[in-house]
């Protein structure tokens, strides 16, 4: 009898490690194990020197346009228009046109430190794994910046506010008399708080 066999080599980072759950970097196919944004975070944060190999492996896009896309990344990599392509056509033939959107629009919304047009489940996609405190409702602004542990103590609570350091759902706050109310809460949920470029806390209203 004829016998067959079929080998493919594993796919691995620059480094020769391999992506899998014993490495703790597995990638589910199920959106409800790994969203299409943290899809979307991953691939377009790849290696430079693995995004075109990775293209090669995981899409069908053409040779010309890999070359093309491998021109561009060498002569701009700061574009990252490899990376970006690599995630849309993953996130596209696994979930759909409208989940890879949805992933990009998440993405901007973090970049852009925009989230109150946002929903909770948004907010629950976008800081998944982050640690989540409860919050008192009509805290001073200064105390909630401790209880939230932003800052500290006080006084350098009081200073990350009057410098400007501090926003809340995306709005600078600079005021140490504001208090922390029912309608700052996302959805009257979620009180998503910024310190420098990226420092993030989560709250969720108690």
């Amino acid at each position: 009898d004829e016998v067959y066999g079929f080998t493919m080599p594993l796919v691995t980072d620059s480094q020769g490690n391999k992506f899998g759950k014993s490495e703790g970097n597995a990638l589910w196919l199920d959106k409800e194990k790994t969203s299409s944004y943290e899809l979307y975070q991953f691939f377009v944060n790849v290696e430079d020197v693995m995004v075109i190999d990775y293209l090669k492996i995981y899409t069908f896009l053409s040779r010309e346009e890999i070359e093309e896309l491998d021109r561009k990344n060498k002569e701009h990599p700061e574009l990252r228009e490899a990376h970006k392509a690599l995630a849309r056509e993953i996130i596209t033939f696994l979930h759909g046109k409208e989940e890879y959107e949805k992933a990009v629009n998440l993405a901007d919304h973090l970049f852009n430190n925009k989230f109150n047009d946002l929903s909770k489940r948004d907010i629950e996609e976008l800081f998944k794994g982050q640690e989540v405190k409860e919050v008192e409702l009509n805290t001073n602004i200064v105390d909630f910046a401790v209880n939230m542990g932003i800052a500290s103590s006080k006084r350098e609570a009081r200073e990350f506010i009057s410098s400007g350091a501090i926003s809340i759902n995306g709005e600078k706050v600079t005021d140490p008399e504001k208090t922390i109310d029912q309608n700052m809460f996302i959805e009257n949920t979620y009180i998503v708080v910024k310190r420098g470029k990226k420092n993030y806390y989560i709250g969720k209203a108690r």
